[in-house]
């Protein structure tokens, strides 16, 4: 049997819960865990929730996409 392998796309909050997934697994003891390889296209982690102050195209000539702003609130509930 060929030992699988398995790509993520993107480090945001999504890719990183499936890494953190794995690594736990792996740490747990399980066995046969495929290799896993993360590929992000922005130069830091955090997907939708990186806040970048540059709009524009960065210097490969990639759009710059920044879902988050300087002045953000989240407003959530103090207690349960």
């Amino acid at each position: 049997m060929s030992h699988k392998k398995i790509a993520i796309l993107g480090a945001g909050p999504s890719g990183l819960a499936q890494l953190r997934a794995f690594e736990a697994a792996r740490k747990a003891g399980v066995k046969n865990l495929p290799e896993i390889v993360c590929y992000e296209k922005q130069n830091a982690i955090g997907g939708m929730w990186n806040y970048n102050w540059r709009t524009g195209l960065d210097k490969n000539g990639e759009p710059v996409h920044g879902s988050m702003y300087a002045t953000y609130g989240q407003t959530a509930q103090k207690s349960v």
